[in-house]
Order: C-alpha cells, then structure tokens, then sequence
C-alpha cells in the first residue's frame, strides 16, 4: 500500500481566510520538520505559517524521521526528510489552486478497533498491553465535503488508536490501518480522504486485532476496512444533508402513500476561521541538554561495543538497545525543556463550517480530549495529537500518578499538564466560535495527493 501526503485546503469565500491541513504517513513530526513544512507551504502558497497544520498518523510502521537505531538503510533517512518540504509544498498549491465552491456536513459514528492499552502486569506494573476497563473513545469522526450541486468532493476521517497492528516480525513500510481505512473510504465514495489521529496516547488495538501483531499486512488491511467501512457508512448517510424533506401530498394507491418532497438547499454555514493558541505547561525537571546527550551518548557507545560482541545479538544487546533507546527519549525531553520548568506549545483550531479541528504537538491520552470535545462550542470537535511537532506523550492526572512507559519515559510533562492542556484547547475553541460573526459564505475545499 503506497505511502501519502494528503493535503486539504480549506478558504473562506467572503473573508478570504484559508488554512491547509496535511496528512502525513509518518511515526513523528519532529519540531524541526514541522517547522520546516509549514514554512515551506506559507512560502510557496501565501497562507499564513499559522494557519497550516501538518499532521502524522502515527504509524509505527510508516517512515521514522526522529533518532533511529536503523543500521542498514539508515543513509537514506535524510535525503527523504529533505525532499518532503517541496512535495508538501507544491501539494499544498495544486489544493488551492483546484478550490471550488463546496458545502461540509459532519456525523460521528463507532468502532471497536481501540481500547485502553495500559494494564497493569500482575508484578504491579504499568506496561502497554490491553485494558478493557480503561477509557477509550472509539468515535469516528467524519466530515463530507459536496460541490455546489451537492456531488461528493471530499472524505475527512478522524479516529484515535495507536497504528501499531505491525509489530516486531515486520521489514516493511506501511501506513498501518490508517492507510487501510483511507483506502476503503476513497474506494466506497470514490473521492480523496483524510485520516487525521485523533488523542491515542493511551489507546492501542483490541484483541481481536492483535493476534496479527507481527509481519502479516493481512490484520492492518482488515482493520482499516472494519474502520473505513464505518466512516463511509457515517459518510454516505450525510447525502442530501443540506436539505430537509416535507410532506407534499397523499397519492392513491393500493395503500394511501405519503409523497415527500425535499425543500431548497440550506444556506450553508461556510465560516474558515483560524485561532493559534499557545499554553505553557508544565514539565519535570530533566538535566541539561549537554548532559543528557552526553548520557545518549555513553548509551549508544556501549549498544555498539556490545552489538560487536554479540554479532548476532543476546539479552545483553536487547537490554542495551532499550537503555539506548530511553537515553535518547530523555535526551529529546532535555532538550525540549532546557531546564525550564515549563514549556510553551501551540494549538491550532481550525473552524470548517459548524465543525472544528484542534490540533496538539503531543501523543494526548483520550479523556484528554474527550474533555474537550465534551466542552467545545461546536456540535463536532475533533481533537488531535501528533500535529505541527511532536513534544512526547501527555497524561491525564491519574495516569501520572501510576507511572508506566508513557509517563515515566515518554513524558517530559507533570501531573497538572494535562489539566492546562484541556483549558487552553477550550479557551481556543471557544475564541474560534465567538469569531464567527454571521457569515454565509461556502467553503471552498479540495484534496491533492
């Protein structure tokens, strides 16, 4: 399955507002690359820097572009980063260019392929595996986009679960159940899609997914249709949303029938509207970058030395590789924070019609942004982690205080993080719906791959 950079370009036609939302088949977006894209799509496009998210879905099989530990094909690693700037770039203009009038209506339906994946081992530890009782949020989330004469134009999914369906027995790139999804979505509704990761730093696939967990495609491809399935389903019964049937007549028959006549096209709520939020939250107290490269980098020396004892590895060579592999996340979380005790974030909301996307640099676990959809203005919000960089896993309270991968390593954020983050997302949302005025005007929307 091939790997995308879908791009959505999104522009208010009586304001003139535009944003780009760009979907990437990648683990990460680190600050770097993020930064470079945006600036690359406002150089080549005019669209504000801030009106741009990019976007990843987070599949652990797709293209890494953070640290790697890959050995053999590692020297191709950062000719593909530098290439990605242009090609989103250039992708951003052709959606543009091809805007035209188009009309979004929005629905939410289900899927079991998520569930809470912190248990607690019976040693008492927190590790990632598979806990039914915990929260989920299994929403699909779904917008349509029509033309002025109500013909699908466009798909855009949001779903929250980690894309993990190929494990540790898997040698190839794949874009893991989002690109199955997305690829069952184009196919029922025969026009582009979407995939946007919603907040699934807690939640990883069910169990009867998981028996695939190693190299077979056959256990993603099968996910993503059960996925994609349901999102067209959702889709496809937003036809003619726009308008509202009534009664016309009775016609006689053998049975006196009920004739329905559809009434005109609704006036569309066609607001593109922009709001870019920064939060400072706060963060544990790491050692300063120097030292905690210097620490990364003793890790790193003693995997090596061990991988040329043990050619072909050993529960050393294991044991080093994960002490290497937490140097290096510490590392990232000293740098990130350089000795501050808080760190400043941006979220960007984006307005589409009486929708909105709220994007976050952050792996945000699901109450997170349960909480703040829950609380958001609109009648559909999709919350979204890993969007313009990439700042490590953010908690809610409770889970700080168990412990586990995700808050002891992953994490550089305290306790009350989460807290801040659910605040401030609200705060934005709310500003982008006071924003609104009373606008009429259509969206103007396109998708380019």
């Amino acid at each position: 399955m091939p790997l995308y950079a879908t791009v959505l370009a999104l522009r208010d036609a009586d304001t003139g507002t535009t944003a780009v939302v760009v979907d990437l088949d990648l683990l990460l977006l680190p600050f770097s690359l993020a930064n470079a894209l945006r600036a690359a799509v406002a150089e080549l496009t005019g669209v504000p820097r801030e009106h741009v998210r990019v976007s990843a879905t987070h599949a652990h099989s797709g293209p890494s572009v953070a640290p790697t530990w890959v050995k053999e094909g590692g020297d191709l690693i950062a000719p593909y980063v530098g290439s990605l700037p242009g090609i989103v770039a250039g992708a951003a203009w052709e959606a543009l260019r091809a805007c035209r009038p188009a009309r979004v209506a929005h629905g939410t339906g289900s899927c079991d392929l998520a569930v809470n994946r912190r248990f607690r081992a019976p040693d008492g530890r927190i590790v990632v595996g598979r806990n039914p009782e915990g929260f989920v949020d299994r929403s699909v989330r779904v917008l349509r986009f029509d033309d002025a004469d109500e013909r699908p134009l466009a798909a855009l999914v949001h779903y929250a679960c980690h894309p993990i369906l190929m494990a540790w027995e898997n040698r190839l790139l794949t874009p893991d159940y989002p690109g199955a999804a997305r690829a069952t979505v184009e196919q029922v509704t025969g026009v582009p899609c979407v995939f946007l990761q919603g907040c699934a730093g807690d939640s990883g696939p069910a169990d009867v997914f998981t028996e695939g967990h190693t190299g077979d495609t056959h256990f993603y491809r099968r996910a993503g249709a059960m996925l994609g399935a349901e999102a067209s389903r959702v889709f496809l019964g937003l036809e003619r949303s726009h308008r509202r049937p009534h009664f016309s007549r009775v016609l006689e028959s053998g049975a006196p029938l009920a004739v329905y006549a559809t009434g005109p096209l609704e006036e569309p709520d066609g607001a593109v509207d922009v709001v870019s939020e920064k939060v400072a939250l706060p963060v544990r107290s790491f050692p300063l970058p120097d030292e905690a490269e210097r620490q990364a980098a003793d890790a790193s020396a003693e995997l090596e030395s061990l991988r040329r004892v043990h050619p072909d590895g050993s529960e050393a060579v294991h044991q080093a590789n994960v002490r290497a592999k937490h140097a290096q996340m510490h590392a990232s979380h000293a740098r990130l924070t350089e000795g501050r005790s808080d760190v400043e974030v941006e979220l960007l909301a984006i307005r589409v019609g009486g929708a909105a996307l709220l994007g976050a640099p952050m792996e945000v676990f699901g109450a997170l942004g349960d909480a703040v959809a829950r609380e958001s203005p609109f009648a559909w919000t999709a919350v979204s982690g890993y969007s313009n960089g990439s700042a490590g896993y953010l908690p809610t309270r409770a889970a700080a205080d168990e412990g586990g991968y995700e808050v002891e390593t992953a994490s550089p954020f305290t306790r009350e993080a989460g807290e801040r983050f659910v605040a401030a997302a609200g705060a934005a949302l709310r500003r982008l719906h006071a924003g609104r005025g009373e606008r009429g005007a259509k969206e103007a929307a396109w998708v380019s791959r």
